[in-house]
């Protein structure tokens, strides 16, 4: 090792220190003064929560202070007194009129009935009907977290604001990716080489899917951004993103990366269809050889066919754990609950209990725990939400809004795409950015509306 690798390396370590407890320890400080300001300054505590909450790695260090376990249940509760203090301030009403409204508040009205059919099936025990009431809270932190930013976050600089925020919690989750893989020898591919890097507990395939998601949503930001300096930051974090997203080594990720460079190059940008028949076409000549083998499921000279391993490793955040076992058998099972419970399934976070693990995909969770009508409220509200970003990027003249409105549009989508295999919809740290840009996209389009009828 020459001088220059030696420094690099001392600096990449005081680096990671930093990451990994001073930052922790700050954030925790920090967040008592910021609960204070978010009273009078709401869009503080949005600013300070979709920061940190994503960054699964520095929350769980965050939990082992005092008090830390609840730090987000304090921030949100000093949001809505922010929430009802620009109320009053401002003498309108609490909650705007939006078509997405109408959709979440189905979505939480039938999750409540669907937590109390889980109570009435097989009679699961005390400490798992408690441990899916933790599960059902945390996940209505998103909803919440939808009103809170549809109805208090409106000025254009202020949205500018939560994007350069989200622009610095990937790159500090980024460093966190690269600081564990560049230590992994990964001239080949193997099971053992996959890492969840920030997502701590969870697996590379959600962490693979969750970069995905986001870096379509800055993707389509970035084409109608005209403060330049933001342009080019949220180029740089796509980028960057590209890094855990190929080393993921996730063929959810993948798969959605194509599904998104598709949609883009359908609706905004041609050129980008070409860049994708380049990548499948000539994929074994332009990726890391690990990826390439990932991807043709075979290592070593392409000689043997990988077979996914059967596992049971138990992972969790916020009362939800994940087992992983092959699909098939998951997704077999829940067929038999869809056919056996047809229209309200088992119940809400029921089948992981039963089963001691998830389905692996987020329809067939849907049809196993929410049956028929838990599809046809799913249905109902990805059509909403999917037709306000689409009606924003077509009409909006804000050309911010416009670019909000086409990177939504495409984060929904390959949430979608990536679904099929996997299921991140009750992550909240996960799904965050996703529901707060709903609530920004619902303002928006409302808003809109209004002027075209006027």
């Amino acid at each position: 090792m020459n001088n220059a690798e030696a420094f690099f390396n001392i600096k990449f370590f005081k680096y990671n220190i930093m990451l990994t407890f001073f930052a922790p320890l700050i954030t925790y400080i920090f967040s008592f003064p910021v609960m204070l300001f978010s009273i009078a300054r709401i869009e503080i505590g949005i600013f300070f929560f979709v920061t940190f909450v994503p960054i699964i790695a520095v929350m769980q260090k965050i939990s082992e202070f005092p008090g830390g376990n609840n730090m987000a249940d304090w921030m949100l509760i000093a949001m809505v007194f922010g929430w009802f203090v620009n109320v009053a301030r401002e003498r309108r009403g609490i909650i705007e009129r939006s078509p997405v409204n109408a959709a979440v508040f189905l979505i939480v009205i039938y999750s409540v009935v669907n937590l109390i059919r889980g109570y009435t099936f097989m009679a699961l025990p005390a400490d798992i009907n408690l441990t899916r009431l933790m599960a059902w809270k945390n996940y209505m932190i998103l909803p919440l977290m939808y009103f809170i930013t549809m109805n208090n976050l409106r000025d254009e600089k202020n949205i500018k604001l939560l994007i350069v925020c989200i622009c610095l919690a990937m790159l500090a989750m980024d460093f966190n990716f690269y600081s564990t893989f560049r230590w992994i020898k990964a001239e080949h591919y193997s099971n053992d080489i996959r890492i969840s890097g920030p997502f701590s507990f969870l697996g590379p395939n959600e962490l693979g899917v969750f970069y995905s998601m986001y870096t379509f949503l800055l993707i389509g930001i970035s084409y109608f951004m005209q403060d330049k300096k933001i342009k080019w930051l949220i180029l740089f974090v796509s980028a960057c993103n590209l890094y855990p997203i190929l080393f993921s080594y996730s063929r959810a990720a993948y798969i959605c990366m194509i599904a998104g460079l598709f949609l883009l190059g359908m609706i905004k940008d041609r050129k980008l269809l070409l860049l994708l028949v380049v990548l499948i076409i000539g994929y074994s000549y332009i990726l890391p050889n690990s990826v390439v083998e990932r991807i043709d499921s075979t290592f070593l000279g392409k000689a043997t066919v990988i077979e996914e391993s059967v596992t049971s490793n138990a992972i969790g955040i916020g009362g939800v754990s994940v087992d992983t076992v092959g699909r098939k058998e998951l997704w077999d099972k829940a067929k038999i609950y869809f056919k056996d419970h047809l229209f309200i399934g088992i119940g809400f976070d029921t089948f992981r209990h039963v089963e001691g693990m998830i389905t692996h995909s987020l329809y067939m969770k849907i049809l196993a725990e929410q049956g028929l009508m838990g599809m046809l409220v799913f249905i109902i509200f990805i059509f909403v939400i999917l037709r306000q970003g689409f009606i924003l990027y077509l009409y909006a003249e804000n050309s911010l809004y416009k670019g909000i409105g086409l990177g939504f549009f495409l984060c929904v989508s390959v949430h979608l795409v990536g679904s099929i295999t996997g299921d991140q919809s009750l992550y909240y740290n996960l799904m965050l950015i996703y529901w707060v840009f709903m609530g920004i996209v619902a303002h928006l389009s409302s808003q809109l509306m209004v002027k075209r009828q006027s």
